[in-house]
C-alpha cells in the first residue's frame, strides 16, 4: 500500500494539472479522518474534548507544526493519527509544498525566458528587439510622459532567449511576431498600444515583415493603436491596413533633420525639445470630437490657442499633414498637433475656442 501511495504521489507531481486537485482532496480526507477518529476514541477518556479540538490537532499535525498542546492518548486515536497523518497526510502535504515550489520556480523560469503568459491590461507592446540601447530609449521616452509614467511594457521577439536587462514593469514574450499564439500570450486583446520596430535598418525586407506583423495585430485587435517604423517611403502602401496604424519614417526623418540643421542651425535643437517627453512643453495631439455649428477657420483657431499659451503647429486630416492653415476650417476627426505644457482634452480645447 505504501509503495502504491508513493507511486501515485510521484505521478501526480509529474501531472500537475491533475495532481493539485487530487492532493487537496487527499489532504482534506486526512484532516477529516483524523479529526473524527481522534474525537470518537479520545472523548471516551476525556469528555471535555470537542470536534474542534480534533480539527486543531489534525491541522497542526499535518502541517508539522505540532505545538504539543493536545495529542491522542488512546490506541484507536493513535492508529488513526498514524494512518491519516503520518502515512497519508504528511506525505501528501510535503508533496503539495514541493509542487507549489516547483510551480513558482517554473513560472519564474517561463517569465524570464519569455515562455509565460501576460495578464496585463492597457499595456504597451514593443515588437522586435533591434538592440538593447534602442529598446531602453523607447521605454524611457514612453514612460517620461506624465500619463504613461507607470505604463506596463511587454517586449516581443523571437531573437532573444531572455531580456538582457531588468526594468520594473517590463516583461518578455518570446516567439514569432507573425504567430497569433505569440500575441495571445502577450494578451494583445487587452493591450493599449503597440510599437513595431524595424528588426534591421540594413535588411530591405524589414518593411515587409513589419507590415505583416501590423496586419496580424490589427486583425487580432482592431482597437489597438499601432505605430510602425517604416524605413522606405516607397513602401507606404504596404501599411494600408487600418486608420489605427501610424507610420514613422525614421531614416527619412533623420536625413531631413540633418539637412535642415545644416541649412538652418537650431532646427535640430528645437525639434529635440518639442518631441521629447523629458522637456516641459512638448508636442501633443488632440482629436476634434465635434464640428462647431459655426465655421471656425484654422487661422483664427491658431490665434485663439496661441493667446492661451498653446502653439498650433499642424493639423492631420485624412492621414495628411497640413501646416498651412489658409482656407481650412475646424472639422470633426481632425488631429490638432500643438506645443503646450501638457496634453489637453478636446473638451478643454473646446472651452478655449468658445
Amino acid at each position: 500500500m505504501f509503495y502504491s501511495l508513493t507511486r501515485m504521489i510521484r505521478q501526480m507531481r509529474r501531472r500537475k494539472e491533475v495532481g493539485v486537485a487530487v492532493l487537496l482532496g487527499v489532504i482534506t480526507i486526512s484532516i477529516v479522518g483524523n479529526t473524527l477518529t481522534f474525537y470518537f476514541f479520545d472523548r471516551v477518556e476525556r469528555p471535555e474534548i470537542t470536534i474542534w479540538d480534533g480539527l486543531w490537532f489534525s491541522v497542526v499535525s499535518i502541517t508539522t507544526i505540532g505545538y504539543g498542546d493536545i495529542s491522542s492518548t488512546t490506541l484507536g486515536g493513535r492508529i488513526g493519527t498514524a494512518f491519516f497523518i503520518v502515512l497519508v497526510g504528511l506525505a501528501t502535504f510535503t508533496t503539495a509544498i514541493g509542487m507549489a515550489v516547483d510551480w513558482i520556480a517554473d513560472s519564474r523560469q517561463k517569465e524570464r525566458t519569455g515562455m509565460g503568459k501576460s495578464g496585463l491590461r492597457g499595456h504597451l507592446m514593443i515588437i522586435n528587439f533591434p538592440g538593447e540601447s534602442r529598446v531602453r530609449a523607447v521605454i524611457k521616452e514612453y514612460r517620461d510622459d506624465v500619463y504613461h509614467g507607470s505604463a506596463e511594457v511587454v517586449i516581443m521577439s523571437d531573437k532573444l532567449m531572455e531580456l538582457p536587462f531588468h526594468i520594473d514593469g517590463v516583461s518578455f514574450i518570446r516567439g514569432d511576431p507573425l504567430d497569433e499564439e505569440t500575441h495571445k500570450r502577450a494578451n494583445i486583446a487587452r493591450a493599449g498600444q503597440a510599437i513595431i520596430l524595424s528588426p534591421s535598418h540594413e535588411d530591405p525586407r524589414s518593411d515587409s515583415l513589419v507590415a505583416s506583423i501590423a496586419f496580424v495585430m490589427n486583425n487580432m485587435n482592431p482597437e489597438i493603436d499601432i505605430v510602425v517604423e517604416c524605413l522606405d517611403f516607397k513602401h507606404t502602401a504596404l501599411f494600408n491596413v487600418s486608420d489605427r496604424v501610424s507610420l514613422v519614417y525614421t531614416l527619412q526623418l533623420a536625413n531631413n533633420l540633418l539637412v535642415q540643421e545644416a541649412q538652418d542651425p537650431g532646427v535640430s535643437m528645437v525639434t529635440q525639445a518639442i518631441t521629447s517627453n523629458q522637456i516641459e512643453g512638448t508636442i501633443s495631439t488632440t482629436f476634434v470630437e465635434s464640428t462647431p455649428t459655426e465655421a471656425k477657420p484654422y487661422v483664427g483657431v491658431a490665434k485663439q490657442l496661441l493667446d492661451n499659451g498653446i502653439n498650433l503647429v499642424g493639423v492631420v486630416r485624412d492621414r495628411t499633414a497640413k501646416v498651412s492653415f489658409d482656407g481650412i476650417n475646424l472639422a470633426e476627426g481632425d488631429g490638432l498637433v500643438y506645443v503646450a505644457k501638457t496634453r489637453l482634452s478636446w473638451k478643454a480645447l473646446q472651452g478655449l475656442l468658445s
